[in-house]
């Protein structure tokens, strides 16, 4: 039964550990993580010798409890996300079992279904809180499911749970978990029957996680600082959900427009969004009789909500409130529709806690496609529910041919054919960018397994689920792999932090042209700030200070200064990365020629094809 959880391991080791910790997702919480070890900070996360607010601290705990055991490393990080990824299955298996105690097939489709998702997988190679943090939402939505011979939640873990997962990301946890809670009589018969208690009792669980979270943060917003402690508690979290209190406070928002998430489901759902069968399943089960009362006024005006969206998001300047209003059109009637339907208690649930949690991240201004990462879970229950009721009430559509995986075999084996093409596309200067030419020595042996992964979908019969599940695990690690052996150098920071670390050991001084996010510190073991300069004052002032610094820039394109005076360039993203003696880009800045250095410039990767194209 268990054989879905030996494959996701095998391959999230595989794919994790095909190269390092990516710029800038793991190396900020490394930074974090480092700095908080190395300089003794247990109680408020620190980054380039400042207090970091932006996230809770159970994660960087975690990682360093590991460190304690096994020495400061990036293979212990990676080995808990792994871990993380692992547990997340388990409990969506064990949940399914809960909800759907009369249909034993959930609990092995769920997780299969889970382990298939694309951008959940190649996330959960990050070293980030949104992985932790879904597995404290699906261990605090198991404590309210019935077991067979108890009914009630089990409050005390209900608790405890989310207030892990508050110290693992603050109050957002809330917005994972709650909305099951307060809808809970629409899918739990013991909630139906004991109001009171389960909402009296909800609210002591919400307490006493809101106190494990203040018995972190009251003391650590003592021992921050003013501005500290006032990012912490206020606008932090206000200038996510609000874009305007962010303005001018240095926050990572991420605004984005109201209808943002609906645009991405397709990409967030992938593969599935490519499975016929599983939109057919789901509107089959939920929009059964669309002619009866109730539901057909909440399609119409969903519809035409829809279509508005559509037309806001093509006016540019248009009215944020009006994108949120219609997507609150699009949503709460459809919501009240399907959940007034006769609807089995787990998909029930699902729906509680998906179109809820849907509306409520949509309207927050801050928006990226990992927010939703812990309801993909829940996405998965519904889809598998919906696809048990069609075997059940449709066995022709369950397993007619046409609703099949063949549209992704066939996109499958298209992309085979573009991959086996590419490296002659690139030499005819059809297709022209540093990705497609890095890529073109190794896509041919890649277009074979996509050949083999779209046959393996175009079959048809029993184990369609399993197919789709294992084809879409290995189609992602492929092109994992492809990115490791393509385009990995351009994310490797090692040279520079490297360079950086001897820098620091010597006793001088490092800036940096820009905002710096931390990427150097972990890998280099830096022990010291950086400095941050903006503007070219800042840049003289701080060689004036330090005349024997090094500064790091970020060109966009490299010139012929970068490679003659510079002391170290690499790729960078999709930009260049340098190292420079502070002195002499001062003096190139004012338009003075600095004096020959005395070793050539280091270049990483040393044959690459860019360097001889520059001028």
């Amino acid at each position: 039964m268990w054989s879905w959880l030996l494959l996701w391991t095998v391959v999230a080791l595989l794919a994790i550990f095909s190269h390092g910790p990516m710029p800038l997702y793991s190396t900020r919480t490394l930074a974090v993580a480092w700095e908080m070890f190395n300089q003794g900070h247990w109680l408020v996360p620190h980054i380039n010798g400042e207090p970091y607010s932006e996230k809770a601290p159970l994660l960087f705990w975690l990682i360093q409890g590991g460190w304690f055991v096994f020495g400061v490393n990036d293979v212990w990080p990676r080995v808990l996300e792994v871990l993380f990824g692992a547990t997340q299955l388990v409990l969506l298996s064990t949940l399914a079992q809960r909800l759907f105690p009369n249909r034993p097939w959930m609990a092995k489709a769920a997780p299969w279904m889970l382990l298939a998702l694309g951008y959940a997988f190649l996330f959960g190679l990050q070293i980030m809180y949104d992985v932790l943090l879904a597995v404290w939402t699906l261990a605090a939505l198991l404590c309210l499911t019935p077991k067979a011979r108890r009914a009630e939640p089990r409050w005390l873990l209900f608790g405890i749970c989310i207030g892990l997962g508050l110290l693992t990301k603050g109050p957002v946890m809330l917005l994972h978990v709650v909305f099951p809670w307060l809808l809970g009589p629409l899918w739990n018969d013991w909630a139906r029957e004991h109001r009171a208690r389960w909402y009296g009792r909800g609210v002591l669980s919400l307490l006493l996680a809101a106190a494990m979270l203040l018995a972190w943060a009251l003391p650590a917003g003592l021992s921050g600082g003013e501005a500290y402690r006032q990012r912490l508690f206020f606008t932090q979290t206000a200038g996510r959900v609000v874009d305007e209190l962010s303005r001018g406070k240095d926050l990572q928002n991420h605004a984005q427009p109201a209808w943002w998430y609906l645009l991405c489901l397709p990409a967030l759902l992938f593969p599935f969004s490519g499975w016929p069968r599983a939109p057919v399943a789901v509107a089959a089960t939920l929009l059964r009789r669309p002619w009866e009362r109730g539901i057909r006024p909440a399609l119409w005006l969903s519809l035409l909500a829809l279509v508005g969206l559509v037309v806001v998001a093509l006016i540019p300047g248009a009215w944020p409130w009006t994108a949120k209003l219609l997507v609150g059109l699009l949503l709460a009637p459809l919501s009240i529709a399907l959940l007034r339907r006769p609807l089995e208690p787990g998909l029930r649930f699902a729906l509680c806690w998906l179109l809820p949690g849907l509306f409520v991240f949509s309207l927050i201004s801050g928006k990226q496609l990992y927010y939703l990462l812990p309801e993909l879970a829940g996405v998965t229950l519904l889809i598998a529910g919906c696809i048990a009721m069609l075997r059940e009430r449709h066995p022709v559509l369950a397993t007619h041919g046409w609703l099949g995986t063949w549209p992704l075999g066939v996109g499958g084996i298209v992309f085979a054919v573009l991959l086996f093409a590419l490296p002659l596309l690139v030499d005819r200067h059809v297709l022209v960018g540093d990705w497609a030419t890095d890529a073109a020595p190794y896509t041919r042996y890649f277009s074979v397994v996509f050949l083999l992964l779209g046959g393996l979908l175009l079959l048809r019969g029993r184990g369609e689920l399993r197919r789709l599940a294992i084809a879409g695990l290995i189609g992602v690690l492929s092109l994992n792999t492809l990115f490791t052996l393509a385009l990995w150098s351009n994310y490797d920071i090692r040279p520079a932090a490297r360079l950086l670390g001897a820098v620091e050991q010597a006793h001088r001084s490092i800036g940096y042209l820009g905002n710096y996010a931390g990427e150097f510190h972990f890998a280099g073991r830096l022990t010291q700030p950086i400095t941050e300069l903006y503007g070219d004052q800042a840049l003289q002032d701080f060689a004036r200070q330090h005349p024997d610094a090094v500064v790091v820039t970020h060109p966009q394109t490299l010139d012929a200064n970068d490679l003659r005076y510079a002391l170290l360039v690499q790729p960078f993203r999709s930009s260049w990365l340098a190292v420079w003696p502070a002195q002499s880009l001062a003096d190139l800045r004012e338009g003075h020629t600095p004096p020959e250095p005395s070793r050539p410039t280091q270049v990483y990767p040393a044959d690459d094809w860019r360097y001889r194209v520059q001028p």
